[in-house]
């Protein structure tokens, strides 16, 4: 909503409802504003507000047992803690399209113009661990998930990406718009399947964590969900697998090149 008020003297008072994408709306205030009587002043009023908005936690792509989806690693801590982009569906929905759009109209949100960001800054009252928000990276918009927030004494804020279960540092986080939730988070914590540490191993060596992040940088992968759950058991497949010939079996090789052994 755009309200303008002329001066005294013409007493003429007006609003003006603007709907359509972020851009269309930034342009249509912009026309507006121009075309208002030189005595007049403009009171920007604009806000997102979508006929439907839900609201809720960013819940990540449920993962059903015994389906097989296409993603990517984009995150590994270890061989149990494996993040999984999740970038087509069982049912074929492109994800990583609707993605690059919602993260186009979340930069939008926060960057245009007529946007005052200082309303939609978090409160540190309301940071807490698991808080939903959005950040900026780089000048781009995304959704993040406090996993530790800041102190008194040190106001950066650990958040972790949703959609693409890296962790990152910031200062500033911003609300999120409920409109921004309607898309399940598509970076899932995944452990691989049939493995465990080689024995004598209390924990699993680095070696093993980048060994995997050498292997799946900027491959994507055929994902086959052994065991749902909140952290699913997968079994991650290279090129076209399980059923081509050139794929690799990830959780195997780990075992071939005695980053893990084998178990039924």
């Amino acid at each position: 909503v755009v309200s303008t008020q002329s001066t005294e003297s013409s007493g003429i008072n007006a609003e003006y409802g603007v709907f359509g994408t972020l851009r269309q709306v930034e342009e249509a205030v912009w026309r507006l504003s121009n075309l208002m009587p030189a005595d007049s002043v403009c009171h920007d009023l604009i806000s997102w507000t979508p006929e439907v908005a839900l609201s809720g936690d960013l819940k990540p792509v449920d993962l059903l047992e015994n389906t097989v989806c296409i993603g990517r690693v984009t995150h590994v801590t270890s061989p149990e803690c494996v993040w999984v982009q999740i970038c087509r569906s069982v049912t074929g929905t492109d994800y990583l399209a609707q993605l690059a759009t919602l993260t186009d109209n979340i930069t939008d949100t926060l960057g245009r113009k007529i946007y005052d960001m200082r309303k939609s800054l978090l409160p540190v009252s309301e940071i807490k661990e698991g808080t939903s928000c959005a950040v900026l990276l780089e000048s781009r918009g995304y959704r993040g998930t406090v996993i530790c927030p800041g102190t008194p004494d040190n106001d950066v804020h650990q958040v972790r990406l949703v959609d693409f279960g890296t962790p990152h540092s910031f200062t500033e986080l911003f609300r999120l718009d409920s409109y921004y939730l309607a898309m399940p988070a598509l970076a899932v914590k995944c452990s691989l399947a049939h493995i465990a540490k080689v024995e004598g191993d209390p924990v699993w060596p680095e070696s093993a964590s980048k060994y995997l992040g050498d292997m799946l940088a900027e491959c994507f992968v055929k994902v086959r969900v052994v065991e749902a759950g909140h952290i699913p058991k997968v079994e991650l497949y290279t090129e076209l697998g399980p059923n081509n010939k050139n794929s690799k079996y990830v959780n195997r090789e780990l075992v071939y090149d005695a980053y893990a052994t084998w178990i039924d």
